[in-house]
């Protein structure tokens, strides 16, 4: 998907289509993609989760997703994540998928949610994560360096995804090869519906 379809058909804020464009330039690392996969829930509805590595592609499996649901007849309700991040633009274009489709997001128990897979947990039309699940920032890099550039734009996607200032100030400051895991009242105050039960990682 081209920066300018994917603007145009979105219309989600300049942050997001300048960050998007900008991103074209940062390398991508060949890795595996996302696994991306359904499940079927009461009255028609569907939940879908996403594990492992983001890389180019996944957001166009996700479209593929929702869109076969659909033409099933059934409504894509929820995303479930399970993710250490992965390529910061294809992150971008997921989070915009999600708030395009008005879906939840939901780090369940023991998962884990950091870095690219935040803007998408944050993109959710309600947010829920376990308090047992771990969601972390920090700062995008390239190359294997630190990218101050591609830093500020995520954490002006992250400012129109309702991300507390607090928390983006956090993104800003910490370095690519480091974590801050963010607690229960930074999540809340974002927010997020935190739940105590049971859900696992991974289905």
């Amino acid at each position: 998907m081209s920066p300018l379809v994917f603007c145009e058909r979105k219309k989600w804020g300049i942050a997001v289509c300048g960050l998007v464009a900008g991103l074209l330039a940062l390398s991508v690392s060949v890795a595996a993609a996302a696994e991306i996969k359904p499940f079927d829930l009461e009255d028609d509805h569907v939940e879908l989760s996403i594990s492992g590595n983001i890389a180019p592609g996944d957001a166009d499996l996700l479209q593929a997703r929702i869109r076969a649901a659909n033409d099933a007849g059934k409504l894509v309700t929820s995303l479930r994540l399970h993710s250490d991040g992965g390529n910061l633009r294809e992150g971008v274009l997921l989070a915009a998928v999600v708030k395009s489709a008005k879906i939840s997001t939901n780090v369940g128990r023991n998962s884990t949610c950091a870095s690219a897979c935040f803007l998408i947990f944050a993109a959710g039309e309600t947010k829920n994560a376990n308090y047992r699940a771990r969601i972390g920032v920090h700062g995008a890099a390239d190359k294997g360096n630190d990218s101050r550039s591609a830093t500020t734009s995520m954490a002006s996607v992250a400012k129109e995804l309702g991300v507390t200032s607090s928390i983006i100030r956090r993104m800003l400051i910490t370095p690519s090869s480091e974590m801050v895991w963010l607690s229960l009242a930074d999540l809340q105050s974002m927010g997020t519906n935190v739940t105590r039960g049971g859900d696992g990682p991974e289905r």
